[in-house]
């Protein structure tokens, strides 16, 4: 059998690579958030906040862990939908494909009764 839908297929892997380039990412920036929240501890920001922290580096890490692994796992299900919904268009053309082949190589004959005649009225 052909394979048909081409700009699907481009599409469903189109959204996996964007589903791994989105959780290399997402590691990098909340590994570079961690980093940053530790080197900052203890820095004054404008007003006399305090911007760094171990604390905050670690909830940002968490965050952005968290935040990262959500849209890798909406874009990786995303893609893998589009491949199932190709999956059920292929079997389900297969199995139409196998059935009429077992139709046309077999003479039909109804499994049932032949409907009864309609009753002559004439007088």
């Amino acid at each position: 059998m052909d394979r048909r839908f081409t700009a699907l297929r481009i599409i469903g892997t189109v959204f996996k690579i964007l589903a791994w380039i989105s959780l290399i990412f997402g590691l990098l920036g909340a590994i570079g958030m961690l980093i940053l929240g530790i080197t900052l501890s203890g820095q004054q920001a404008l007003l006399g906040l305090d911007l760094g922290g171990t604390m905050a580096g670690i909830a940002m890490f968490v965050v952005l862990v968290v935040i990262s692994m959500f849209s890798f796992l909406s874009l990786y299900a995303i893609g893998e939908s589009v491949y199932l919904f190709l999956s059920i268009e292929e079997n389900t053309r297969r199995t139409a494909y196998i059935m009429q082949q077992q139709y046309s190589s077999t003479s039909f004959q109804a499994p049932y009764a032949a409907p009864p005649t309609a009753p002559d009225y004439e007088d």
